[in-house]
């Protein structure tokens, strides 16, 4: 269920390119508004309360477009889901920039329970870099959903800002592992362990905890 939720998730841009194209928007802002009760209503009350916590913002802010889409008949707001979406997400990183915790580092948290100083400071960096970009996402989507032409914002929104994602993430993981070279059995471990090789536990120690070399 996971991974359909995760597929039409993606599919969305293309399923509603379609749609627009054979009913009315308001029509279309129903049926989605309906799946969106469907799956909350046989939701366990636990893991409902989870995907508030972890999803509440952007599950909100869809539902807000959906509504408006349904009562106003516009194609343009149901365009506008993938831009809030995006800003919620911006608003859920910023957002953790107040606390002790970023997003970024609770994620790196699921793997490695005991970040050092540095990666925790590199975690907060890695939050805003994901800030400014679901910020840069949202104005481009938001654009091309009130000014765009309908090809081009089901291309950007369904296809290509899945790859700037895929970039961003894959650059971010790369340069992470080539800083730190720890790993924590991640299915990338074997490759990246490759590439970058763990560093001699000497070479990460302080000066004054290395052994001295006399001649």
């Amino acid at each position: 269920m996971a991974v359909l939720r995760i597929l039409l998730g993606i599919a969305y841009p293309a399923l509603i390119y379609l749609a627009v194209s054979v009913a009315q928007p308001r029509t279309v802002a129903a049926v989605g508004l309906l799946a969106v009760a469907a799956r909350l209503a046989f939701t366990s009350r636990g893991r409902l309360l989870d995907y508030v916590r972890a999803l509440g913002l952007p599950v909100l802010a869809v539902a807000f477009i959906l509504a408006a889409a349904a009562v106003l008949n516009s194609p343009t707001s149901l365009l506008l889901t993938p831009a809030l979406v995006s800003f919620a997400l911006l608003a859920v990183f910023a957002r953790s920039l107040a606390t002790d915790e970023p997003t970024a580092e609770k994620f790196a948290r699921l793997q490695n329970r005991d970040p050092t100083e540095a990666e925790i400071r590199y975690c907060r960096h890695v939050t805003i870099v994901w800030c400014a970009f679901f910020l840069a996402n949202g104005l481009a989507a938001s654009w091309l959903a009130i000014a765009g032409d309908l090809k081009v914002w089901a291309l950007y929104t369904g296809f290509l800002s899945y790859v700037l994602v895929g970039i961003l993430f894959a650059s971010e993981l790369t340069y992470r592992h080539w800083r730190f070279r720890r790993y924590f059995g991640a299915p990338t471990d074997p490759l990246f362990r490759r590439v970058f090789p763990p560093r001699a536990p000497e070479a990460e120690a302080p000066p004054s905890m290395r052994p001295s070399i006399t001649r």
